[in-house]
This record gives structure tokens, sequence and C-alpha cells, in this order.
């Protein structure tokens, strides 16, 4: 079982930050696990930088309205999207 809490907030029509905390609570084994994420970042016309810290598990994430599937990580990432 999984629950999410999801705060973002926009500082002008280009900078987010967005605070992310994901708890498995419903494990089995008896094991919870906690995956926090602080994100911020940049959006000019179809382009996005974005620099984010924390525990991230492997799934679908979504942050500043974009959603992409990412894999397990820890520590610091930066992220470059741009459409076409």
């Amino acid at each position: 079982d999984w629950v999410a809490a999801v705060l973002e907030y926009t500082a002008s029509p280009h900078w987010f930050l967005s605070v992310v905390n994901q708890y498995n609570y419903g494990n089995a084994d008896g094991d919870y696990y906690n995956f926090p994420v602080v994100a911020t970042g940049y959006i000019k016309d179809s382009h996005r930088i974005s620099l984010s810290y924390g525990r991230q598990r492997a799934g679908v994430f979504c942050v500043g309205g974009v959603c992409r599937i990412v894999p397990a990580s820890n520590g610091l990432t930066v992220s470059l999207t741009s459409s076409f």
C-alpha cells in the first residue's frame, strides 16, 4: 500500500518548486519505505530544466506538469526535457 503527498509552488510563469513524499506502509514483511524528493526548475517555451534531490523509487514521476518514467535513484538529479 502506498500513500503520496505533493506540494508544488509556481513562483512565476517559469519557475517551480516541489516537495514530494511517497510512503510504502503495507509491506507483508513489515518493512516501511519513505521516498522524499525536493525539486526546482525553470520552464521556457517547450524546454524544461530541473534539479532534484532525494530518494526516488522506480516508476512514473510527475513534477511541473511533466510526467516521465524514471529509474530508482538516491541523490542529486539534473534533467533537461525538450518538446518539438
